[in-house]
């Protein structure tokens, strides 16, 4: 199978433009809306932390992520969740619907009083060192003379990302806030890249 993917113009494959599928006798429309096609069983709508959860059939779904099966049947292993880009997790339209890892996906979480910055001071280090020593951990080594600025920075499967040095702790947090959804499509367009042919076909044995 081959994707539509031009990792210049996009961070993800691109589904084709269609309207809706069926699946099972429903339709899902690409407004991430259900329409009922089987007379046999009724089709019921609920919610769960947000998330959009229907009865049918005798079982439960989330559209989600049956919309996500469909769009993207093949993936790279790691992109084991579904994220709704918009943070929304009512609004299953296919534009909103991304494949992510865990770590991506929680980047994108809204999470009251996040600083997104860490101040780089000599308390700073001692103290995180400290912990990092009491835990088996090696301690951080600063390849720079201490900054004494609130570094805004994102930390990805352990690791920290520099985005910028500021001298008040709210631009750092600005900073961070309007950095994450592109740190997050570049770290998919990075993953997807690796795992399609350069034609963007699906690699044999996926």
């Amino acid at each position: 199978m081959k994707y539509n993917f031009n990792p210049a113009k996009m961070y993800q494959p691109q589904p084709a433009q269609i309207d809706y599928f069926d699946d099972n006798g429903l339709r899902f429309k690409c407004d991430g809306t259900v329409e009922n096609l089987d007379e046999d069983w009724g089709l019921v709508k609920t919610s769960f932390k947000g998330w959009n959860v229907y009865e049918h059939g005798g079982g439960t779904f989330r559209a989600y992520r049956r919309i996500a099966d469909h769009l993207w049947p093949v993936y790279p292993k790691e992109l084991n969740c579904v994220d709704h880009a918009n943070r929304c997790r009512g609004m299953d339209a296919f534009s909103n619907l991304r494949r992510a890892n865990t770590s991506l996906n929680n980047i994108n979480q809204y999470r009251q009083n996040v600083k997104g910055y860490r101040h780089e001071t000599k308390e700073w280090l001692m103290k995180v060192n400290g912990y990092r020593v009491n835990n088996n951990q090696p301690p951080i080594v600063l390849d720079h003379p201490l900054r004494n600025k609130y570094i805004a920075i994102i930390t990805y499967k352990g690791k920290p990302y520099e985005l910028g040095a500021f001298d008040h702790p709210a631009d750092a947090t600005e900073c961070y806030l309007n950095s994450k959804e592109t740190f997050i499509q570049d770290r998919l367009r990075e993953i997807w890249v690796e795992f399609l042919d350069a034609d963007g076909s699906v690699p044999a044995g996926s």
